[in-house]
């Protein structure tokens, strides 16, 4: 498995990309004359929120076409000569915008933790401050 791409912004995570699509694992639908699980593969495996940003803007740019995670691959479904024109586009659009959400995400999520560490700092100095107060004789 290809390592993650490291994000140009040293502040957030990295980022996902599309890397090749895996002839091995492509193959076609059980009782289908011409409709593929089509297995692109990912620089790593996403976290359970990016999966969800991906499943969010998947159906809003291609409502009709089916992609699922699946480890470190997206699996689309579709014909082979759809390909190149129309699935890989837009996944790649889907992917970049939802590397895009997820470094908003992760950058809440990171002020958050700054905020409740910062609390929790607050209230130990509190209690310390608190503590040497008292005279113990």
């Amino acid at each position: 498995m290809t390592e993650h791409q490291k994000s140009n912004r040293p502040d957030f995570p990295d980022e996902i990309r599309i890397v090749g699509l895996n002839t091995e694992k492509t193959r076609r639908d059980a009782g289908s004359k011409t409709l593929y699980h089509i297995y692109f593969e990912l620089s790593g495996h996403p976290l359970p929120e990016w999966r969800s940003l991906f499943e969010r803007e998947w159906r809003t740019i291609s409502p009709a076409e089916g992609a699922d995670i699946d480890g470190g691959f997206l699996v689309v479904h579709g014909q082979l000569p759809e390909v190149a024109s129309t699935h890989f586009p837009a996944l790649k659009k889907a992917v970049a915008t939802t590397n895009e959400a997820y470094i908003r995400y992760a950058k809440k999520e990171a002020i958050a933790l700054e905020q409740r560490v910062d609390a929790w700092k607050q209230e130990r100095k509190e209690v310390e401050d608190m503590a040497a107060s008292l005279r113990f004789d």
